[in-house]
């Protein structure tokens, strides 16, 4: 990690700043953080839970061995009913929040193709039901100044920088309406250095890619690239629904997709998986693919063959990247 310049008490007006795990600036002790891909707990999670949100997380409550765990929320939280026209609308009822809480999520990516499943109404509902239960999210706001406002926490004296990007559409957000930060990569950039100098660590999402690719485009490539020179240091990607390459590319991180982590969209209930560690203190970030197995939509770390094949997997497709988390690094997980 190249250090960030020293923040002083700089803050734009825009900033979400989320107070977390405060401790003097100087604290030895590293900041732990999980990246998930998708997390979508409406559809056949919820049948299979039987309503119980303490279902998905009874073998592993991620958020307990980490200072942040950030998954990706495939929905919106939502009683509206009148749904947008297109083949999948998914919602989750504002009850499963509760399973959000039992895994201990910290915050959560919102910028995708399904938050706006239920219209503009839904994306508003979302972030009143998020903002009552405390858990913040980026990508999605009430305009799109909001939308693509930086979150800052500040953990054990280091401060983290969040922000997350969708495609373009009919629901992104405008001047005066809810919706998704667009992905406009001169926007992005403008977010991106405005940011840098205002953290120590900056995160930045996107939900990009082809369902099922097993390779990124060479325009998600360019554009996490773009993103790192101006001042990311990880990129986390999601919705092609599974694993992709892990990338380092000029001392940052691209994880071109986190595939599915729990996915009530379609009836697959067991599968493997993995979350990105990242372990960082003031020397810098340490990255690790951390494989998950997952078995009737309940999560939990992988042993075995089933860890094995993950980090197999995902080093096969990281063999495009002159540089990734496996090839000529010499690190296991």
């Amino acid at each position: 990690m190249t250090r960030k310049k020293q923040l002083g008490s700089l803050f734009p007006a825009l900033a979400l700043v989320w107070m977390s795990h405060a401790a003097p600036p100087q604290s030895a002790d590293p900041v732990v953080m999980l990246f998930a891909g998708d997390l979508l707990l409406a559809g056949h999670v919820e049948a299979a839970s039987g309503g119980d949100t303490s279902y998905v997380f009874r073998y592993w409550k991620p958020g307990a061995e980490a200072d942040v765990f950030m998954a990706n929320l495939e929905h919106p939280i939502t009683v509206h009913d009148l749904k947008v026209e297109k083949e999948y609308n998914f919602k989750m009822d504002p009850r499963f929040i509760g399973t959000l809480r039992e895994g201990g999520v910290t915050l959560l990516s919102a910028a995708n193709n399904h938050i706006a499943d239920y219209g503009r109404e839904g994306v508003a509902e979302t972030m009143a039901h998020l903002g009552q239960a405390g858990i913040p999210w980026v990508g999605i706001g009430q305009s799109l100044s909001e939308a693509r406002t930086p979150l800052i926490m500040t953990i054990k004296g280091m401060r983290i920088g969040f922000l997350a990007y969708f495609g373009k559409g009919e629901y992104a957000a405008t001047d005066t309406s809810a919706g998704f930060a667009p992905r406009i990569q001169r926007m992005i950039v403008e977010d991106v250095r405005g940011a840098d100098s205002l953290v120590d660590y900056l995160v930045v999402n996107f939900h990009w890619g082809v369902e099922k690719a097993e390779f990124p485009e060479p325009w998600q490539v360019a554009l996490g690239h773009a993103v790192v020179r101006a001042g990311a240091d990880l990129v986390v990607g999601h919705h092609p629904h599974v694993l992709q390459g892990v990338e380092r590319y000029r001392g940052g991180i691209i994880a071109y997709s986190l595939g599915n982590f729990v996915f009530g969209g379609h009836s697959r209930d067991t599968y493997g998986t993995a979350v990105l560690k990242i372990v960082l203190d003031r020397a810098g970030a340490r990255p690790e693919l951390f494989p998950v197995s997952v078995r009737r939509y309940q999560p939990r770390p992988a042993t075995g063959s089933v860890r094995d094949s993950v980090l197999e997997f995902v080093s096969q497709r990281s063999v495009l990247f002159e540089k990734s988390l496996f090839v000529n690094t010499g690190e296991t997980p």
